[in-house]
């Protein structure tokens, strides 16, 4: 399918190009100050499945991957500090990739 063949295309390029994640997720940031959360929950989600995934975040964020993915869902509020914890973790992993590359 096209679709999966797009998906497959854009995790590599993120994955090769970290530095378009990271800016990725200070457009979180923006959303998240401008007070969209709902939207910030759906982009973060969708960077974390695209570069370092739920499992690499888990042990820093202390949830498991599960509960994380239910975190950034639209109907749940998470609660700030752990929702920020979540994007702290995922800018820290996105940091390292970049210096790998």
């Amino acid at each position: 399918m096209a679709s999966i063949e797009y998906d497959e295309l854009t995790i590599q390029y993120l994955k090769e190009h970290p530095e378009v994640s990271s800016a990725a997720l200070d457009e979180v940031y923006t959303m998240i100050k401008n007070g969209d959360v709902d939207s910030a929950k759906m982009m973060l989600r969708m960077i974390i499945n695209m570069t370092c995934g739920f499992p690499a975040i888990s042990p820093e964020v202390g949830r498991h991957p599960k509960s994380i993915m239910r975190m950034l869902t639209p109907d749940v509020d998470p609660g700030i500090k752990a929702f920020m914890s979540v994007v702290n973790a995922t800018r820290r992993q996105i940091s390292s990739a970049q210096q790998e590359v």
